[in-house]
């Protein structure tokens, strides 16, 4: 039986968070849903939360993006999807500093891996290490 890494408060507020978004005959909602990850090498299962971000809206079957043209779609004013757009993002921003995401374990890997790399080459074979994001 493993330890969870998430505090008990943690966990009782890692919920999907819901915004009403739009002309009311749209029926649309932007949701920020938490989707518990990781595994075994990983720390253990729901050891991580990624937050998905999609909106959804009356009529339409299954997510859509969250961005500008959908915002419009529904009703929204310019300035009201980009207040939308802004206030999403900072929600996010302080959901992943509060959850940590997958990334912060992946970075540590690449640079354990890049390390190991680094040691098993001969010298001159850094210039041709190609760049990726995580």
């Amino acid at each position: 039986n493993q330890k969870s890494r998430w505090s008990l408060e943690q966990l009782e507020h890692a919920f999907e968070v819901e915004a009403r978004v739009g002309a009311p005959e749209y029926g649309a909602t932007v949701h920020i849903i938490p989707i518990f990850a990781g595994g075994i090498g990983e720390g253990g299962y729901g050891s991580q939360i990624r937050w998905d971000l999609r909106m959804f809206r009356r009529g339409a079957m299954g997510p859509t993006s969250v961005d500008k043209t959908n915002l419009l779609a529904v009703g929204c004013s310019e300035d009201e999807a980009e207040s939308v757009l802004a206030q999403v993002d900072n929600a996010c921003d302080f959901l992943k500093r509060a959850y940590p995401t997958l990334k912060v374990g992946i970075g540590e890997k690449v640079k354990a891996l890049e390390a190991e790399v680094k040691v098993a080459l001969p010298a001159g074979h850094e210039a041709t290490r190609e760049e990726f994001e995580v």
